[in-house]
C-alpha cells in the first residue's frame, strides 16, 4: 500500500487552519487509489490516481459556489 504525502488547506483559502483543518491523503490499494480526509470525508476508489487527486483537491476547495 502506498500513501502520498498529504495536502493541507491553509487559511488563505477560507478553511480553518486550527485543529480541525483538512488533511487529505491518497492511498493506493491494489489497482485503486482512494482519497480520504481527517474530517471523515472519503472518495470512491479510482483506477486513475489523477482522478483521486482531483477528488481531494475539490474537497479542499470546499462546496461548489452557485
Amino acid at each position: 500500500m502506498y500513501t502520498e504525502p498529504s495536502a493541507q488547506a491553509d487559511s488563505r483559502d477560507g478553511h480553518d487552519s486550527g485543529p480541525t483543518a483538512h488533511q487529505v491523503r491518497i492511498t493506493e490499494r491494489g489497482s485503486f487509489a482512494y482519497a480520504s480526509c481527517d474530517c471523515g470525508w472519503f472518495a470512491p476508489g479510482r483506477r486513475s490516481r489523477d482522478r483521486a487527486r482531483r477528488d481531494a483537491a475539490e474537497h479542499l476547495a470546499g462546496p461548489p459556489q452557485d
